[in-house]
């Protein structure tokens, strides 16, 4: 796994679902991109200034207008059809939340302060917990 931090201001991002993982990932996003669109069946969050459509989630919906499209349903199968979607569609960045092997890109444990930011992963990508105990240390140096 290679860390990459990128500018994704410009970037159109997709999120199908809205459950606390998505709500979660949006909020992270939400700082460094603005311009983010979810689909979800019910909002279970109300979050100003995101396009929050409800409605099922249609194939049509991932187009290659997105840079990035999160798949965060409570439904596998459904996240699996969006990952293929998006790879169809050559979307450059997808996030399966409950497939890793199915993300090309990971969201780490971030840690910020006024002068810097850091990103914060296991080498898996899976081991959550040890990542967050390491940036909860990181964020005491900083």
């Amino acid at each position: 796994m290679f860390p990459l931090f990128i500018d994704i201001k410009d970037f159109k991002i997709l999120v199908i679902g809205f459950g606390n993982i998505a709500y979660r990932r949006i909020n992270i996003l939400y700082k460094f991109c603005q311009n983010i669109k979810v689909i979800t069946k019910q909002a279970k969050y109300n979050m100003d200034n995101i396009d929050i459509i409800i409605k099922e989630y249609d194939k049509r919906d991932i187009t290659s207008q997105y840079n990035m499209v999160i798949a965060a349903t409570d439904n596998k199968d459904v996240n699996k059809d969006i990952i293929e979607k998006a790879r169809q569609e050559n979307i450059m960045y997808y996030n399966n939340i409950s497939d890793k092997s199915m993300s090309n890109f990971y969201f780490p444990a971030l840690i910020e302060n006024d002068e810097v930011i850091c990103g914060l992963i296991s080498k898996d990508g899976k081991n959550h917990k040890k990542a967050k105990e390491y940036s909860i240390k990181l964020k005491e140096v900083l």
